[in-house]
């Protein structure tokens, strides 16, 4: 298994590289299935004692608890909510806990196997935060971890094939329009509560609504319809990490009919309904 890094004293000079699996931390659970680590794991290191460091192979960061300081594109300055980060091969940077208390799981993929992964799909080459979708497959990962059996390993080979499936949709190439498209796009995620017509969308952008739909399909391979209904789902997904509000509650807010549709389009995009999702943890 990879060594832990376990204490200040660790080799934390700047300009550092770290290996296969190997981070910043103390390894609570981990496994090795074929090639990839698995590992669920507390920061050890100070803030201060964290320097620039590059890491060899590909990672995605589950953020579990605590607060998080990461450079990566789409994260806040300091992420205090479940998160989920995918960091390609040679990423250099300064990522790390703000104090002791929190907890991640990691998977990493060795740079040949991922190099391998992009002969099937477009993969971000900076690192990026994922989308909800996403967060909830890592999700799944991280609790096979916690509750490994004999089909554990086959059942994280297949999750890390959706989970880089995921991560493809995100590609820069697939999400970055022409401006008047992504003026569109900007609308439909920011204002997310309600359902504009497709003829609004179109003055938003400045063109013929019909030219709208199929450039929008065509660009980020959904239909508007699709694109507002992800955002809501999104949204939906960070409010069931808060514990205290009823998924009635959840539903009605993100724009579901009522809890019973929001639980059937959970479970048809996720294969689990939200309070599966919510009890792994």
């Amino acid at each position: 298994m990879t060594a832990v890094l376990n204490s200040p004293s660790a080799d934390l000079h700047r300009g550092s590289r770290l290996g296969h699996g190997a981070f910043y931390g103390d390894y609570r659970e981990q496994r090795q299935v074929g090639h990839l680590a698995l590992a669920e794991m507390r920061p050890t290191v100070p803030e201060h004692d964290v320097h620039t460091h590059t890491h060899d192979d590909a990672h995605f960061l589950l953020l579990l608890e605590g607060t998080y300081l990461s450079t990566a594109r789409g994260m806040p300055e300091a992420c205090t909510t479940r998160a989920l980060v995918l960091n390609p091969p040679g990423t250099t940077h300064r990522d790390c806990f703000r104090g002791l208390d929190g907890r991640f799981f990691t998977l990493s993929i060795p740079a040949a196997a991922w190099h391998a992964a992009t002969g099937y799909r477009k993969l971000a080459e900076d690192a990026l935060r994922l989308p909800a979708t996403a967060l909830v497959l890592a999700t799944r990962l991280w609790h096979e971890l916690r509750n490994w059996d004999g089909a554990s390993p086959l059942a994280i080979e297949a999750g890390l094939q959706l989970l880089l499936d995921a991560a493809a949709k995100e590609s820069p190439c697939e999400r970055d329009g022409p401006m008047w498209l992504e003026r569109a796009r900007e609308q439909l995620h920011d204002e997310w509560r309600r359902t504009p017509d497709l003829a609004e969308l179109a003055d938003t952008a400045g063109v013929h609504p019909v030219y709208l739909a199929r450039a929008f399909r065509r660009r980020y391979g959904c239909s508007p319809g699709e694109y507002l209904r992800r955002c809501r789902m999104e949204r939906a997904i960070a409010l069931l990490h808060d514990r205290s509000k009823a998924l009635a509650d959840i539903a009605a807010t993100c724009g579901f009919v009522d809890q019973s549709h929001f639980t059937h389009a959970f479970r048809r995009q996720h294969r689990c309904t939200p309070a599966q999702y919510r009890a792994l943890g």
